[in-house]
């Protein structure tokens, strides 16, 4: 029976979908100037307009009480009739009295339009720095990656899998995953019951459009790997009874739940009193059990009732493991997407 899944509300667009909607509205901004300012008035006759007045807008409308619209209303002769109406666009530069060149339709002489070009290439250059952001994006996007997959390092400088062989220790010991996902570059850690720290993924350049690179560095064995860390992406498809969510991120360009099964990871979930618990299996071996936990770790089993109140991305974590690459993946995996329920 498949398990419910719940996560995050909100939604952070990956960087292809970012380009491309940046582009779609580079290209509605481009054909809406080149429009209004080359065939909105095809086949208009031009002529000289003088500003007869100027009134505040009675229908505009918005968030702050301080802003003002404004009409301006022109008259001009066709035919030795004499016309005023408003024109369809508001310059501060206009005033009362100041003469300005104006486009009518022919067989309709009240339609009148503002024959300079102002406002379409103001949409024309929005159109082109849409275009320019989107590009950039997609670059940028694509050089951390390539830079990522260069410049990824292993033990002894040679290219890493990743994640390492490992072996089991003696004896099973705690340590603790400790986040500030709060924050938008979102590094995190392992340390021990003496807070030493024992692993841990640096962001060295976050980017709020394209991917961010990170150095996940193992303090143990001196070994460290560069990724490129995607956005958080929430992902909802209406089933035929319920609502399937799936959130994840990527890495070096791949789904990081892929990622980890590919590497032959996987995970059971349940209920430890309160608290979400994950037994974490590779290879069809148990391997660590994460538990979410209080921001408080090291004191959550004396800190009375609040401290076993568990916050999102901090975990008890209980391994044999001697390395701790794939389970310090995974638990930034679950606690990058704050799920609550995976299988």
């Amino acid at each position: 029976m498949k398990s419910s899944r719940f996560f995050k509300p909100w939604l952070i667009l990956p960087p292809k979908v970012l380009a491309a909607l940046l582009m779609l509205l580079a290209l509605v901004a481009v054909a809406a100037g080149v429009y209004t300012g080359f065939f909105a008035t095809k086949g208009f006759e031009s002529t000289t307009a003088t500003i007869a007045r100027i009134e505040e807008d009675e229908t505009f409308v918005s968030a702050d009480p301080k802003d003002k619209n404004y009409i301006a209303y022109v008259t001009y002769t066709v035919d030795g009739k004499k016309y005023t109406e408003a024109l369809d666009s508001y310059s501060p530069s206009f005033a009362v009295g100041k003469e300005v060149k104006v486009k009518y339709d022919p067989a309709d002489p009240a339609t009148v339009r503002d024959a300079s070009l102002g406002f379409s290439l103001y949409l024309i250059l929005i159109g082109v720095a849409l275009i320019a952001v989107a590009l950039f994006t997609i670059v940028k996007n694509s050089r951390q990656r390539q830079e990522a997959k260069e410049t990824k390092t292993g033990f002894g400088g040679e290219p890493q899998p990743l994640f390492q062989p490992s072996r089991q220790l003696p004896e099973e010991r705690e340590v603790y995953f400790l986040t500030d996902l709060g924050t938008a570059k979102g590094t995190c850690h392992i340390e021990d019951a003496g807070r030493n720290l024992l692993y841990e993924a640096v962001c060295d350049k976050f980017s709020l459009t394209g991917d961010s690179l990170y150095t996940f560095v193992d303090r143990e064995h001196n070994g460290s790997a560069q990724y490129s860390v995607g956005k958080t992406m929430t992902y909802t498809s209406n089933g035929m009874f319920a609502l399937d969510n799936h959130s994840t991120f990527t890495l070096d360009g791949k789904d990081v739940w892929k990622a980890l099964h590919r590497n032959g990871i996987r995970i059971e979930t349940g209920l430890d009193g309160l608290k979400w618990a994950y037994t974490v299996f590779r290879d069809d071996e148990p391997i660590a059990r994460i538990v979410n936990t209080n921001k408080k770790v090291h004191e959550e089993d004396a800190g009375g009732v609040l401290a076993k109140v568990p916050v999102p991305g901090f975990f008890r974590i209980w391994t044999r493991e001697k390395n701790l690459d794939a389970i310090f993946m995974t638990a930034f995996a679950i606690g990058r997407t704050d799920m609550m329920l995976y299988d």
